[in-house]
């Protein structure tokens, strides 16, 4: 029934009563953002994996190999420039323990991002997979990479969980001395807070770039046009085995002597001083327990290594996980000096090809009890 119109103080007929109506605004704004994301979300199952070298061309030779490895190495340029395929497998075999390894590892690539492409790895064909090497590595929260191709392919929402929770564990952390501190300036408070919230909002930037597939039309162009850079054609992401192993190009393989002495000086600190298990890291030890978790339900076995350099500390599990997984720790200089010798070495942090063939050999004489151990071999 219609409301009888009222009638003003001056005589006027005026309409009928107002009434207040909620706005759909922020609901029809939060069901958008969400249909959005999601279709944005079914949208990248079909694209190509992004253009980044080295990584695109590795996951995609395993997409076609991938059952043909028992064993992959997973890590920075500690693990790529390190570590010989052809190396380890001829020293299991000798051992009596035959199986075939491929070398996954890419410079720069420590947590989470490492993470991100061992789930890559596990989609693609891995039935042989039974064993698969990390580098022990902190949770990295750095924006040197920000805006291109290679950091923003792996800022999935569990990688920026990760993150987000790193950097607010470093702010707080970083903050804690000066609530004992009444001297402490609310600049110097403001200053540890903004540069988290800048690096956040850096990251957080990343993820929706990633999120709404920014960029990716190339993708999708160059794969349609059978497009293929000169690196690819050339097999140079493989390596010169074809087994993932690079060498680092370009850098000399025996130490010039400004970067010699430099290193000596670190080789003798370490003498003095042994490097120290960082283990204080929450965040990271849940990305280790994320990585640990993800290899048992393939199947396969994780085993974690610390590489041989000579920085001062390196982040380790807690004492009450060091039974629960492997570990192989080459930082002590004392225990492994020819991984040390500076005529095996590039710089403070890498090995040269000399250095690599022992460092490979190393791991594989550890490797061997393992299988014997797990296999029931005498």
């Amino acid at each position: 029934m219609m409301e009888a119109p009222t009638t003003s103080r001056d005589g006027a007929l005026a309409g009928p009563p107002m009434r207040f109506r909620p706005s759909a605004g922020p609901g029809v704004i939060s069901i958008f953002f969400a249909t959005f994301i999601g279709s944005c979300a079914l949208l990248g199952c079909f694209l190509p994996f992004p253009r980044i070298l080295i990584i695109r061309d590795k996951l995609e030779y395993l997409a076609r190999h991938g059952d043909d490895y028992d064993v992959v190495f997973i890590g920075s340029s500690h693990i790529q420039g390190q570590v010989m395929p052809s190396v380890f497998d001829e020293v299991t075999c000798r051992a009596g323990v035959r199986v075939k390894s491929f070398n996954a590892g890419v410079a720069g690539m420590f947590a989470p991002e490492d993470g991100y492409v061992l789930e890559q790895i596990l989609q693609r064909p891995h039935h042989r997979l039974r064993w698969v090497f990390f580098e022990l590595s902190h949770v990295r929260t750095s924006l040197e990479r920000e805006g291109t191709a290679r950091f923003t392919y792996w800022h999935d929402w569990p990688r920026l969980s990760l993150i987000v929770r790193r950097l607010w564990q470093q702010a707080v952390d970083a903050s804690a001395p000066m609530a004992k501190n009444p001297q402490a300036s609310f600049a110097q408070r403001w200053d540890i807070w903004s540069t988290m919230g800048e690096t956040m909002a850096g990251h957080i930037h990343q993820w929706l770039a990633r999120a709404v597939n920014l960029g990716r039309g190339n993708d999708l162009l160059a794969q349609w046009s059978h497009e293929r850079d000169s690196q690819r054609e050339s097999g140079k992401s493989l390596g010169p085995m074809g087994d993932g192993w690079m060498t680092a190009f370009g850098v000399p393989q025996l130490m010039p002597p400004e970067p010699r002495a430099k290193y000596l000086a670190s080789y003798e600190e370490r003498l003095a001083t042994p490097a120290t298990r960082e283990r204080n890291d929450p965040v990271s030890q849940v990305a280790l327990q994320r990585l640990v978790a993800t290899v048992r339900r393939s199947g396969a076995v994780p085993i974690f290594v610390v590489p041989p350099t000579t920085e001062a500390g390196y982040f380790y599990p807690p004492a009450e996980r060091e039974k629960d997984i492997s570990i192989l720790d080459f930082s002590d200089v004392r225990k492994y000096p020819e991984l040390y010798d500076p005529d095996h070495r590039i710089d403070l942090d890498h090995l040269n090809t000399s250095g690599a063939k022992i460092f490979s050999a190393a791991l594989a004489q550890y490797f061997v009890p393992m299988v014997n151990r797990t296999q029931g071999t005498p």
